[in-house]
């Protein structure tokens, strides 16, 4: 009959601090993102009226998450809160999309892909009230979650446009909503 062994008898002392730092990696990575696992790329799976529209959409979010940056740098919570409703406005399946256009997205997305653009646009509304709280500490904490989901959902699906994060090591729950992350642990 074999005996459990503790793991403080199975590894030495000396070599215990080597064993946790080698545990620690394994596990680290092992706990990279699923979107940070080599996902296709959605763009070539999208009619040429999707491409056109998350392309602009897209840009009108960098362009607005540009004036927020400096807006939050210069205190001017008016325009974080503008600009931040902006953004969550800019939702694509909030757009004047048709029903065929809808199911087309949604066949050639992946559930995690639409996820995050939701999380995107709910934190987007959350920026827009501390801007009109002039929170600036909320704003820059918000505004940095924003930023890990944009590049997260980069990294995951669009390394045909942005091959500099083709290969980015993104941590475990960027780009994903807490709840999400939850269900995704539990199941």
């Amino acid at each position: 009959m074999l005996s459990p062994i503790s793991s403080r008898s199975a590894i030495p002392r000396r070599g215990r601090g080597r064993w946790a730092a080698f545990a620690l990696g394994t596990l680290v990575a092992l706990g990279t993102s699923a979107a940070s696992q080599a996902a296709e790329p959605v763009r070539p799976e999208l009619t040429p009226k999707l491409q056109g529209l998350l392309q602009k959409e897209m840009i009108q979010i960098e362009q607005a998450m540009q004036e927020i940056y400096s807006a939050m740098l210069q205190g001017r919570h008016a325009v974080v809160a503008e600009k931040g409703q902006s953004i969550h406005d800019s939702f694509i399946l909030e757009q004047s999309l048709t029903d065929e256009d809808r199911q087309d997205l949604k066949a050639a997305v992946p559930q995690e892909f639409l996820q995050m653009d939701a999380y995107l646009h709910e934190l987007s509304a959350s920026l827009a009230e501390a801007g009109q709280a002039q929170d600036t500490a909320r704003q820059v904490e918000v505004y940095g979650r924003m930023t890990e989901t944009c590049v997260a959902c980069h990294s995951a699906y669009v390394t045909d446009r942005f091959e500099g994060l083709q290969d980015a090591d993104i941590p475990t729950g960027w780009g994903m909503a807490p709840s999400t992350q939850d269900n995704d642990s539990e199941g």
